[in-house]
């Protein structure tokens, strides 16, 4: 991979994940405030009570996980406290319910504070919550409630993952397979490791210490030989695959559609088409694993709001999912994808890891004009129009004048997800 694609992997890439990027939602928010005493600020930046925490968690379903004198409860948009701060820990609302603790066994409860499941388990994990389902754990066994706290499998497996289109992968006296929502065994417990069943039609698989990654069908019918150093099959039609360093491509049936001749890298499909590289040159691949846009640039990343920035003698530039040049090739340094119609970029500087990042950054539009100039050490999105910067330790919100509305003391980002 080429040190500039590396950059992401250095660090940089906190700013898109750590959410700088305004995103839609029922109530838009940052979180400002000292360490130990943090606010809730609305979108322009005004606090929704004067009540401080010691933490603040996602939004999720109307409502924010608070921590005060080192205990967890709930408050609405409005900065009520709907659910008082008593248990020792508590995750966000999902469907209604959330997973709470207290004295070291964790329960379950409604929006209103209400128990469903007493605190008596000795772990519940919510990665199945969002289909009604929760794995929880008693006697070092695990099993699977329902939200309205009734067994729908008997705590016998020593794990279970993450159900998806209807199975999940378990573990049994040291050995994986599949199982259904009830509990039912689809493929048998002989495998070292079995996926998730992600895409409906096949799972990746490992036999054991003698084998590689390989992937088959549900009546174990192998549709690649388990020969790979890494084979992960997501939602959708496309396996990712790893062989001797090297990338590769195939669709949920095993027809081989990018032989693993390319660059391994970070990089997945985005807007239907995939970053690939090969003797230090980048250019796309599309889902039928047809190289789309040549494998002509020196650097190069996802596509995002329909283009793509890429490298060429040393400057960046961007081009659409044609190939075609939208904003000239002029920008020297790091270039990230846009977000929310602005693309961030930064000086070009080597990180302790021997990586590309930035530490000063900026920000341009969708016609290559340069809004925020490239001087904070983060910059992105906010709401109203607004930008969130950071500079000299200091995180602000900004406007387009680069006048300071407020500061943003702990966090320059609006932290949210979507509501359920």
């Amino acid at each position: 991979m080429n040190r500039i694609q590396k950059l992401l992997l250095a660090g940089t890439f906190l700013l898109v994940t750590n959410g700088i990027i305004a995103q839609k939602s029922d109530f838009e928010y940052y979180i400002s405030g000292e360490e130990n005493a943090l606010q809730v600020l609305n979108r322009e930046g005004k606090p929704i009570t004067n009540e401080t925490f010691t933490s603040i968690g996602v939004y999720s379903e109307g409502l924010f996980v608070v921590e005060k004198d080192e205990k967890y409860g709930y408050m609405d948009k409005n900065g009520r406290i709907v659910i008082p701060c008593m248990y020792d820990s508590a995750n966000e609302m999902i469907k209604g319910v959330a997973i709470v603790q207290i004295n070291e066994k964790y329960g379950l409860i409604d929006k209103k504070g209400k128990y469903i499941i007493t605190p008596t388990l000795d772990n519940v994990y919510y990665n199945n919550l969002k289909i009604g389902l929760i794995t929880f754990e008693k006697d070092g066994l695990q099993g699977v409630l329902d939200i309205k706290g009734k067994v729908k499998i008997a705590n016998k497996f020593e794990s279970i993952g993450t159900f998806s289109n209807g199975l999940a992968p378990a573990a049994m006296n040291g050995k994986s397979g599949l199982i259904d929502d009830k509990g039912n065994t689809i493929i048998p417990f002989k495998y070292k490791y079995i996926s998730e069943f992600d895409n409906g039609k096949s799972i990746a698989f490992i036999d054991n210490e003698k084998t590689g990654m390989g992937l088959m069908d549900l009546k174990e019918n192998v549709l690649l030989n388990p020969e790979y150093e890494f084979v992960f099959a997501p939602k959708g039609e496309m396996v990712y695959l790893k062989k001797g360093g090297k990338k590769g491509l195939s669709d949920a049936s095993g027809k081989l559609l990018l032989s693993t001749e390319y660059e391994e890298d970070y990089q997945t499909f985005n807007e239907g088409l995939m970053v690939i590289e090969k003797d230090k040159k980048f250019g796309f691949a599309n889902t039928k694993g047809e190289i789309v846009i040549p494998i002509i640039y020196d650097g190069a990343n996802w596509f995002s709001e329909g283009l793509a920035p890429v490298l060429k003698d040393g400057k960046w530039g961007f081009i659409n999912t044609k190939g075609e040049t939208v904003i000239d090739f002029k920008f020297t340094g790091v270039m990230m994808p846009f977000e929310d119609g602005y693309a961030a970029y930064g000086k070009r500087n080597s990180s302790s890891l021997g990586h590309y990042t930035s530490d000063l950054w900026g920000l341009i539009d969708k016609k290559g004009n340069v809004v925020i100039q490239n001087k904070y050490s983060s910059a992105g999105t906010g709401y109203n129009s607004n930008f969130v910067v950071e500079k000299d330790g200091k995180k602000m919100l900004i406007n387009k004048n680069e006048e300071v509305l407020v500061l943003l003391k702990y966090e320059e980002r609006p932290v949210m997800l979507m509501s359920n």
